[in-house]
């Protein structure tokens, strides 16, 4: 509970933080451009089905609308689903349900074009069961979209880090978006699992996901945006079927 309305808290004040950010905007302009590119590399034509996972108060969804696409967002938390859906009443193309796909089923399964996870691997209690749903929702062939956290988001470090890649006033901007998440992460307390970027992609294919491409993002690289797409099988399901066969041959 606490983490709920903790969460509630910050979505007041988040908006405010990303609208404008330019750091934020690019990434999720570029994350955009990814999902077009991918899909038209496989033969779809815009506008295409894509599901936001643990989607927030929306921004991610209506940068995505406002292109022109169909976007579902789904996060487990109801007050952010809420305030999402009252701020996005302009976009006719995005709706958002109050979903934990780790624990129920998502929306429309095997019809999402692509599927997008910004952030979410390092905080949710079942990374493993959000990455099934994600197979779950792609169409055969769809893409799945993952940024997560390399490292913690620590104010200073990253800080000099934006500074030596991008200079002191990138520095002092990105205080924008450290300050308060930093708080946020203090007051919601809990594990958080930072993934390396192999450890990322075993992870995906253990999920029946098959890394495409990988690249640093985000303040000075302090997160890994993966793109993959949805195989015939999980890697756990094949080490079923393996084992299903050798026991059959034993038997015989």
């Amino acid at each position: 509970m606490r983490g709920t309305w903790t969460a509630a808290a910050y979505a007041a004040l988040y908006d405010r933080v990303v609208d404008g950010f330019a750091p934020y905007e690019t990434l999720v302009d570029s994350v955009a451009s990814l999902i077009e590119r991918l899909a038209l590399a496989n033969g779809r034509l815009a506008p295409y089905r894509i599901l936001d996972v643990t989607c927030g108060t929306g921004s991610v969804v209506r940068r995505l609308a406002a292109r022109g696409h169909l976007v579902v967002g789904v996060d487990p938390v109801a007050p952010l689903v809420e305030r999402a859906r009252r701020i996005s009443r302009r976009f006719s193309t995005c709706s958002f349900h109050a979903v934990d796909v780790a624990r129920q089923d998502v929306p429309s399964p095997e019809s999402f074009d692509a599927v997008v996870s910004m952030h979410t691997l390092y905080w949710h209690p079942e990374p493993e069961r959000v990455l099934d749903a994600c197979r779950r929702a792609l169409r055969p062939g769809g893409h799945a979209i993952v940024l997560t956290y390399t490292r913690p988001a620590a104010v200073f470090p990253v800080a000099r880090a934006v500074w030596r890649a991008e200079g002191i006033r990138a520095a002092l901007q990105s205080l924008r978006w450290l300050l308060p998440t930093a708080a946020f992460e203090l007051a919601r307390g809990g594990a958080h699992r930072y993934l390396a970027p192999g450890e990322l992609s075993e992870l995906l294919r253990e999920h029946g996901l098959e890394p495409l491409g990988s690249c640093p993002a985000f303040l000075g690289g302090i997160s890994q945006l993966t793109w993959s797409r949805r195989t015939a099988e999980t890697l756990a399901g094949a080490r079923g079927a393996t084992s299903r066969g050798s026991d059959a041959q034993g038997g015989a």
